[in-house]
């Protein structure tokens, strides 16, 4: 994530509020859809879409639909090899929602797939591995995956082709 550079409420700032926060959590409301307008650039005085009044009212978020607005960006260096187009590539973005502290433990576990492995021989690793189910067959853990007749039963079109788009591929 970067920081805004920009002093708030200086010139074009003001059509760009959400660049000011790095993260904003908002209760869920119907009429705040994007956090900023195609038409902000024509009047950054009166903006088409302020921000800032999304959080300002302070309301609650307890026990509520809640909105994350994440900012994320890059800061860019221009070099030679941008002209004509600079390229995208290496510049994907994203961020992980992860609780922090909220088990006690990690939640697997307590998974009833849940399987151990360790070495048979920690100071002969040549013997291998054991594995432990605890009573689980190993078909427990895989994902059924469907037979090619149940799925030609359930469209024949992803051979014959006779229906042509009537099925979901």
């Amino acid at each position: 994530m970067s920081k805004s550079l920009l002093p708030e409420n200086v010139d074009n700032e003001r059509s760009i509020p959400w660049a000011r926060h790095q993260m904003v959590v908002t209760k869920q409301k119907d009429a705040e859809i994007r956090s900023s307008s195609v038409y902000g650039l024509f009047d950054s005085a009166r903006p088409a879409t302020n921000f800032t009044e999304f959080y300002s009212d302070n309301e609650s978020i307890l026990d509520q639909d809640l909105v994350f607005w994440v900012t994320s960006g890059t800061y860019h260096i221009p070099r030679t090899e941008d002209i004509p187009v600079t390229t995208t590539v290496g510049t994907n973005m994203g961020f992980y929602l992860l609780p922090y502290n909220y088990h006690n433990e990690c939640p697997s576990l307590s998974s009833r797939d849940a399987i151990y492995v360790h070495h048979t021989d920690p100071s002969d690793l040549k013997k291998g591995v054991t594995v432990e189910r605890y009573g689980n067959t190993a078909t427990q853990c895989l994902t059924p995956k469907p037979t090619l007749e149940s799925l030609l039963a359930s469209n024949p079109d992803r051979i014959l082709e006779t229906n042509h788009g009537n099925y979901v591929y």
